[in-house]
């Protein structure tokens, strides 16, 4: 009766692991091709878009 009971939840868990498994693959690639071009570009993020200052203040660029 267990095992009936836990057969939605088991379904649900194997039709998701494909899902799952391409956000996580999709993550870990896209944290490397990030830090990849952190290294070889490091002030692009800079030049892309303007980061608040440490004082909390957002001024106009």
């Amino acid at each position: 009766m267990i095992a009936f009971a836990a057969l939605p939840v088991m379904t649900i868990a194997v039709l998701s692991f494909p899902v799952a498994a391409a956000v996580a693959l999709a993550a870990l690639c896209g944290a490397v091709a990030g830090a990849a071009l952190h290294r070889r570009h490091p002030s692009a993020v800079d030049r892309t878009f303007r980061l608040p200052d440490d004082d909390g203040t957002v001024r106009e660029a």
